[in-house]
Parts: structure tokens; sequence; C-alpha cells
């Protein structure tokens, strides 16, 4: 059930503090724009205006960490993203359009192997692909929304197939073994307690409860998190993952990229922003109405436990290896200011730094207007900010030019209705 609490238009209105560190003598000194290597930072190429074209940063050692192309008008073109744990290796790889719009990106795993890989057609998702030992899904997109899955269970060679059909709110899924038909079901559209899956691929599968009972706890949590500068653009910590399994999880030193495969949103942020200079803006509010969680028998966990004991290979062709325990209901958003090609002069980043915290001030409330000298120093960088929700519209970011594209963005979110924004697993093993 999705809960249809409204939120006052103040919940989601951040306050945020303006600066006042500036010191006039330095606001005096002539500003020294140009963009210089260091030890840790190789620029390849820039643009007539001294922007950076291509360029990595890179450990003591000369390996690289991120290696990156910027359009001439700011815009990332492409990216590789390197962690270090547990072994040097190559992890994120993005590439967009003159106008941000994705085109494609991959995701490796430690020994270099591919994890899966993203399509886009005009910005929407068209394709994704999630490669592992126990098989490959297929995800595909019409127009950005899901219509099949499919997996291709290596063990077994049998296909798994889910279309979905939001129209009349069913899913039909089929499991095939050559020329055998191993299981047909329809379900509805969205997973609903119970629902099979598995955790390797993030392929959705049968649902072997059937009828189930749940217990709803209203939560009506808010939080907020002030502006301030982070060293990534990694919303994590401001919003949910979609699907969340049984298992420890363990950033390490870099994106979260085990909640990309259907956690559109956080996807979307991480390949706008694979690569940040000094860090950027951030600030956003959570609201957590309730958490939705079976409830059914020992009786019936004790039947199942059974049925996948007497032939465990069949039951995980069915129903995977985890199946759906939670479900959290609510809304989030948050905002992301970024500041591109800073200068290398400690005291010209730092009044750029100072002034773009202004402006995004002067966005999101007001009162607060930049003075000349604050707009031509932003002039010599690339600004932007940008409005994120759990709105489908809002996945790619909205950008703010104005008060009122703020405004109106928060109104968006607070008006809509709380949406599922986690799904929770448990291990069969648990049955």
């Amino acid at each position: 059930m999705l809960n249809t609490l409204r939120l006052s238009f103040l919940l989601f209105t951040l306050t945020f503090l303006l600066a006042s560190c500036e010191r006039d003598d330095e606001m005096l000194q002539q500003p020294d724009f140009t963009i210089k290597p260091s030890h840790n930072f190789k620029i390849e190429s820039t643009y007539d205006n001294g922007w950076i074209k291509s360029a990595q940063y890179q450990n003591i050692d000369g390996s690289p960490t991120e290696v990156f192309e910027y359009y001439e008008n700011g815009f990332i073109k492409s990216a590789q993203v390197y962690a270090s744990y547990p072994q040097q290796h190559l992890y994120m790889e993005v590439s967009r359009s003159e106008d941000n719009l994705p085109l494609e990106s991959t995701y490796y795993r430690p020994d270099g192997s591919v994890w899966f890989t993203t399509a886009y057609e005009a910005g929407l998702l068209r394709q994704k692909t999630v490669v592992d030992t126990s098989g490959t899904t297929v995800y595909a997109y019409q127009n950005g929304e899901l219509v099949s899955t499919t997996f291709t269970n290596a063990a077994t060679n049998s296909i798994s197939t889910t279309t979905y059909d939001r129209a009349t709110n069913k899913r039909h899924f089929t499991v095939v073994a050559g020329e055998t038909t191993l299981f047909d079901q329809e379900y509805p559209y969205h997973e609903t307690m119970g629902a099979g899956i598995d955790t390797q691929t993030q392929a959705p599968l049968g649902n072997p409860f059937g009828a189930v009972e749940s217990f709803y706890l209203p939560l009506y949590q808010s939080f907020s998190k002030s502006l301030s500068w982070q060293h990534d653009a990694d919303p994590i910590s401001m919003m949910l993952p979609y699907r969340l399994f049984d298992t420890f999880y363990n950033p390490g030193n870099y994106f979260a990229t085990q909640f990309t495969v259907a956690t559109d949103l956080y996807q979307a942020v991480i390949e706008q922003y694979p690569v940040t200079e000094n860090g950027v803006m951030m600030a956003g509010g959570k609201y957590e109405a309730g958490i939705d969680r079976l409830e059914n028998s020992f009786a019936i966990r004790d039947s199942l436990s059974k049925v996948r004991q007497a032939d465990p290979e069949r039951y995980k062709q069915k129903y995977g290896d985890a199946y759906l325990h939670k479900v959290g209901y609510g809304k989030y958003f948050f905002i992301i200011g970024a500041v591109r090609n800073l200068p290398t002069d400690e005291n010209t980043q730092q009044m750029i730094k100072e002034a773009a915290r202004k402006k995004i001030n002067s966005l999101t409330q007001e009162g607060v207007e930049l003075t000349s000298e604050e707009q031509k120093l932003l002039a010599k960088v690339w600004f932007e900010l940008k409005f994120f929700s759990t709105l489908k519209a809002h996945t790619h970011g909205i950008v703010i030019n104005s008060l009122q594209d703020y405004e109106h963005a928060l109104q968006e979110i607070n008006e809509a209705d709380d949406a599922v924004i986690q799904l929770q697993y448990k291990s069969v093993d648990n049955l």
C-alpha cells in the first residue's frame, strides 16, 4: 500500500547559512585563474580559454584514480574512475553527450571483468545487462520504462522472463528450459511481500508465499542535511538504496556501486558527477512515512523451507535466493552544487567557492544577491545547481536557475504521494 500523507512545504525547506569568512584583502587581490598540473594532477589538453579538455588525477606512483574529459562547455564527456581496494582497479566508466545526456556506462569487478553495462537512448534507459557466474540478466526499457527482464541461468541453461504491463498493473513470469515450461505465473506489477529475487543479478523472480499477511509500522520521520562541502557527489547518506539485500555493506573508498543496478537515481547522480574538483556542495531532506513488514506464520515458512530442501536448484530457478521482507515508503530530495575548472591558486579557489556557496543561497532563499565581483568570479568557472528527488521527473536532476525553480521543485515533491523508497530482502536460508 502507498501512504498518501503529504508533507508541508516548510518540512522540505532548508535554511542555508551564509558563509562570512571572506577577507577584504583577499577580494582585492588580482585573481589567478590558471589551471596548473601538480604531482597528483596531470593535464593532457586544454581549451583556448584555459579550461580542461582532458586530465587525470593519480597516485604518487603515477597510477590513475580518475581519468576524465570535459566538453568545451564544462560538461563531462567521459570518465574512468578507479579504486584502490581490494587492489587498484577500474570500477566505473561513463560517457555523456555535450548537452549532458547519458550515453553509456560500464561497471567492473576488482578482477577486471564486466559487472554490468547500461545503454541509453535520448537520455533514457534502453538496456541494462548484468553479468555474473550464476547467469546474465538483461533489463529492456521503452521510453525509459522497464518492459522486461530476461535471466539466463548458467547452471541450468534455463531462461526466466518477466514482462511488465503498467496499464493492467500486471507482470508475467515464466521459466523455460529447452522446450519445457517449468513455471508460468502472473503477479501484480509492483513486487509484493515474499517476492523472490536472484541477488547476484537482481533478476526479479516468482513469489512462493502466495497470499501474505503484513504489518505496517508508521514512522513519520523527517531528516534534513544543511548545505556543506562533500569530497564526492555521493548522495547515499541522503537516500535509501532501492533494493537492500541481507549482506554486509562496506563502501570502501568509492561510490556504492552495488546499488546502481536497481537504484536509478543513485546511478544518475554518480554518472553526472564521477569526478569532482575540490568537492561539491550538497543538502537535502528525507521523509520516511513507514515500513510494511512480512508477517507470515512460521508454518508457511517451514513449509517453504521443506520445498526448498527437497529440490534447492529448482527452487532457486523459480524463486531465487532471497525474498522481499520489508517495504519502506516515503520520499527524499537533495541538491548538488558543483564547480568545475577551478584554478590552481588557493586564494582564487577559496573566493570562487565562497561565491558558489552564496550563489546557492541566492537560488534557495529570499534576499541574497551576489556582488558584481562575485558574479565575475563565477563566470570564470563552470557552475551548476541541480535538484534531485524520488519523483521520476527529477531522476536526472532539474537545473535550478532561480529561486522560483527551486520552490517549484520543492512543491512538486511535497505534493507528491509517498512512494516505495526501499525493498528489503531476507536470504532464503532464513526460511
